[in-house]
């Protein structure tokens, strides 16, 4: 008791009562990181309301319960399968369904869980979500007449991350489009935890990676895009990197160079402006989609 009474004493109870107070306020910050509100579909486009779409439910690989849309495209062409990113839903991806499906192709957009009206209470950042994206392709798999030899997949941010994670698993997806692709969970975690902190991001990521791994527990094995991406042989990739977001940028340029030269596919990078990555492509968005359609294009069809 008399130590606690000491001055070296009362340093190291102040020093003890502040780091508790930060690790609960990191703790708190990865709660909400972890689990950002729903987004429902009230802000469907006049251009979207006017597509059929067709509600369908099906169960990730780990059971938990999925919703999503299918979008009826021409019944020869393959089918895309549209992710969206962290704290968004799948009207996001909509309006660039919508352009997809002008060129024939058949969609299925669905909500991540936890959010939209998916099942689950919490998000692993594209951990287990690509679990999700395997049950999508499934359920693909379980549908009349679907061609599963050349699925297409598009992801943004999580959904990116997510992609690729899953697509060691299903060699059914053969092209992908990732826009703002992330290497590994902690880098976006890091990011919205600490926001533009350059200290706390370089120096102090042990914080929210040990909440993280405590809230959301993930499966061992293939965690880090970056380290599956060189393992996608045979497909072809374009990676949708926003020149706005230089450290992301960077990233992605390290990723796109650990992508191996392959006879019948290639790699991809793009700069552009702007993109789908935390709705950063506002008048850019006519140029994205066309990218995006013209790459899946010639890689499903015109090939």
């Amino acid at each position: 008791m008399r130590f606690w009474k000491s001055v070296p004493g009362a340093f190291v109870l102040v020093l003890l009562i502040g780091v508790g107070v930060a690790g609960a306020a990191v703790g708190q910050r990865v709660y909400r990181v972890t689990h950002p509100p729903r987004q429902t579909e009230d802000n469907l486009t006049v251009t979207s309301a006017l597509v059929p779409i067709e509600e369908v439910q099906f169960e990730a690989s780990d059971g938990v319960p999925l919703h999503g849309w299918l979008l009826e495209g021409d019944p020869d062409r393959p089918f895309i399968v549209l992710c969206h990113s962290l704290g968004s839903s799948k009207s996001s991806v909509l309006d660039l369904g919508v352009r997809l499906q002008k060129y024939g192709f058949n969609l299925l957009l669905f909500d991540f869980r936890g959010h939209g009206r998916s099942g689950g209470e919490a998000s692993s950042l594209g951990i287990n979500e690509k679990r999700d994206i395997i049950g999508a392709i499934d359920y693909l798999d379980s549908l009349d007449g679907v061609r599963m030899d050349r699925i297409g997949l598009y992801g943004v941010g999580m959904g990116a991350h997510a992609g690729v994670l899953a697509s060691i698993d299903r060699p059914a997806i053969k092209v992908l489009v990732l826009d703002g692709l992330y290497p590994d969970a902690s880098f976006t975690l890091n990011r919205k935890v600490f926001g533009g902190w350059a200290f706390g991001t370089d120096h102090l990521g042990f914080a929210p990676r040990a909440a993280f791994a405590m809230m959301t527990p993930a499966p061992a094995g293939d965690r880090r895009a970056a380290d599956v991406l060189p393992r996608l042989v045979g497909r072809d990739v374009l990676l949708l990197a926003p020149t706005g977001d230089a450290a992301l940028t960077r990233e992605m340029e390290a990723m796109y160079a650990t992508i191996p030269e392959q006879r019948d596919s290639d790699g991809n990078l793009a700069l552009l402006p702007a993109t789908r990555h935390e709705n950063r492509y506002g008048e850019d968005l006519e140029t994205l989609e066309a990218r995006v359609a013209e790459f899946f294009w010639s890689r499903l069809v015109g090939a």
